[in-house]
C-alpha cells in the first residue's frame, strides 16, 4: 500500500489523483466503477484463479472474484487478467476482535470477510498493481495487465 499505509496517514485525495491517471486503461464500465464506487464493506462471495494455458498465449491466469457490493447493492464480478503474480495471505486466526485477542471474529463465521479497502498502482505502462485488505487481515496482491468490473446481478 502507497496510500491507505494505517488511520492516521491515509491519503485518499493523493490515491484518487493516482487512480484517475490509470482509469484510461480500463474498459468504460471498470472505469466509471472505479471512479464512482468502491467495494468497501463488500461481502467476498468467491475467488477463483483460472490458468487457461495453451501453448501460445503469454499469462493465461486469470482471477475472478465475486462480490456483494455493500452502497449500491448488486453483485459483480471484478476479472483480473494476464496475472503475472498473485499472492493471498489468509490466515482465520488474524481475524480476532481487538479487545478479545485470543477470540475470533463471528467464530470464523465469515471467512474471508468483508473488503475493507484497496489500492490500484502503475507497475509499467502495461501491468497495474492491485492491492486489498479484507477485514480477516487477508492481503490479496495482484499484479496484471488490466482489471474488469462489471455487474452480473441488480
Amino acid at each position: 500500500m502507497k496510500y491507505f499505509i494505517d488511520d492516521d496517514t491515509w491519503d485518499p485525495a493523493g490515491y484518487r489523483q493516482e487512480l484517475q491517471k490509470l482509469l484510461p486503461r480500463f474498459n468504460k464500465e471498470t472505469a466509471i466503477f472505479l471512479k464512482t464506487n468502491s467495494f468497501h464493506d463488500g461481502k467476498v462471495i468467491s475467488l477463483t484463479v483460472l490458468n487457461q494455458e495453451n501453448g501460445k498465449t503469454k499469462d493465461p491466469t486469470s482471477i475472478n472474484m465475486v462480490v456483494e457490493q455493500y452502497q449500491e447493492g448488486g453483485i459483480y464480478e471484478i476479472q483480473w487478467v494476464n496475472v503475472r503474480k498473485f499472492l493471498m495471505d489468509y490466515d482465520i486466526t488474524r481475524n480476532v476482535y481487538a479487545n478479545k485477542p485470543k477470540e475470533i471474529v463471528f467464530g470464523g463465521r465469515r471467512g474471508l470477510d468483508e473488503w475493507g479497502y484497496d489500492e490500484i498502482l502503475p507497475l509499467s505502462k502495461k501491468k497495474v498493481q492491485h492491492e486489498i485488505f479484507l477485514f480477516s487481515q487477508t492481503k490479496i496482491i495482484i499484479h496484471c495487465s488490466t482489471i474488469k468490473i462489471r455487474k452480473i446481478k441488480a
